[in-house]
């Protein structure tokens, strides 16, 4: 069902005044009636004991802050290389067909209405088959999800899953937009606030990672080796790629308690939205000159409560969207975001250092599903050596002249380089 529309600002400050006059005067009758019953000397509360927020933007040093899982969720994860997969690809292509009908039906019914009345009716029938089709795939989502956690399915039958809604939910945001124009024509019957919050509903059902999928399950030759991570409160995404002009660390995050879904948001301002943005990623908007986009389109997410920005920076990959960041201003946190990043801009940290055989391995790291570089060279002279890498017995590729780039995952892992004169073998404990 589409949320009630939110009260003006006005009416909001008035309505909050009378309920805290009522609320004070329900106080003092309380205090009255029960001030024989207290004790002579009340504990008071520590301020100690109450529980922080959870803010899951993790601040990091020389480069930006991520959105994480919160600590002490239990978590899942795995890799999975997608192919070409028909199974895979049909469901994708389903969901996509299902998708542009609904748009191909508003315009069609849309056209052929003949009274201003009935094309409202066109666009109320359109909004509500939105949200129903919207409900479905969070459904879809969210099924997907909690068996992937409970070991039900696995990492391939997870991403498959999110690729059909991921491929669905793009289709849809195609149709909230038309939906948007034909409603202003005929004077908004749906109001403006319902249709950004079926727009703001999208958002974590699609990602740039599940797009990579999406082409590696549709085009033979085509492949993409990603690293899952998933808890009943989110999911995150990781995958390396070779981009146009360089290697690329693609991460998507979703966080499900940062999104209010029955948008009882507390309007701000862009400029506070801004602010906060500052205070959680502050390495961002210290790069000279940081360059950021509000991202406001029509229909406009900020009339649900939801606030975006798109930021691109020195580690980027060309991109004005190397940071992308949902926040929705009800619950104050982050609860969708994408990193786009330069593999070879990132400062990282020896994991391993390992000598066997004549060989020198060499793995250097960011964090925890972040990029991975693997490098092998001869011990004795430092030259580079083209090695066979595999990580915990799955097969990566080769090192090459310059080295290989993977995800790092959690946990303890061990990397193997393979040569014709020797093997050399590393194990790292990443947290």
């Amino acid at each position: 069902m589409l949320g009630p529309p939110r009260p003006s600002a006005d009416t909001a400050g008035e309505v909050g005044a009378l309920r805290l006059v009522a609320l004070a005067l329900a106080l003092c009758v309380l205090l009255a009636s029960t001030a024989a019953a207290l004790p002579l000397a009340a504990a008071p509360t520590d301020a100690a004991d109450a529980v922080a927020p959870v803010q899951p933007v993790e601040p990091a040093d020389n480069t930006t802050a991520r959105l994480v899982l919160p600590a002490g969720d239990d978590r899942t994860s795995d890799f999975y290389t997608a192919r070409l997969d028909v199974a895979g690809s049909t469901a994708a292509q389903t969901a996509r067909i299902h998708g542009r009908y609904v748009t191909v039906e508003l315009r069609e019914e849309f056209a052929a209405a003949e009274t201003d009345e009935e094309r409202r009716r066109v666009v109320e029938t359109t909004a509500t088959e939105i949200d129903e089709r919207l409900t479905e795939l969070e459904s879809r989502q969210e099924t997907a999800l909690s068996s992937y956690v409970a070991g039900d399915l696995s990492a391939g039958g997870l991403l498959r899953e999110l690729v059909a809604v991921h491929t669905a939910a793009r289709a849809l945001e195609t149709t909230v937009n038309q939906l948007y124009t034909y409603d202003r024509a005929v004077g908004t019957p749906v109001p403006p606030t319902e249709i950004a919050r079926l727009k703001s509903r999208i958002i974590p059902l699609q990602g740039p990672v599940r797009d990579r999928v999406a082409s590696a399950l549709r085009t033979e030759g085509e492949s993409a080796r990603v690293y899952v991570v998933a808890s009943g409160n989110g999911l995150v995404l990781s995958t390396v790629a070779e981009g146009d002009f360089s290697t690329q660390y693609v991460r998507e995050a979703l966080y499900r308690d940062g999104f209010d879904d029955s948008f009882s948001d507390r309007p701000i301002t862009l400029d506070t939205f801004r602010d906060r943005m500052e205070e959680l990623y502050p390495w961002v908007f210290g790069t000279d000159p940081p360059t950021d986009t509000v991202l406001t389109s029509e229909p406009y997410y900020l009339n649900a409560g939801v606030y975006g920005i798109a930021i691109n920076h020195p580690q980027g990959t060309v991109s004005d969207r190397d940071l992308v960041v949902y926040y929705d201003a009800s619950t104050d946190e982050v609860f969708y975001e994408v990193q786009r990043q330069d593999v070879s801009t990132l400062p990282t940290r020896v994991l391993a250092n390992a000598t066997d055989d004549g060989l020198l391995l060499t793995l250097r790291g960011t964090h925890a599903d972040g990029p991975l570089a693997v490098e092998v060279r001869n011990a004795t002279t430092g030259e580079r050596v083209d090695a066979t890498v595999t990580l915990n017995g799955d097969t990566l590729g080769t090192t090459g002249g310059d080295g290989l780039w993977t995800v790092a995952p959690r946990g303890t892992f061990v990397v193997t380089a393979e040569t014709g004169d020797g093997n050399v073998t590393a194990s790292v404990t990443n947290v």
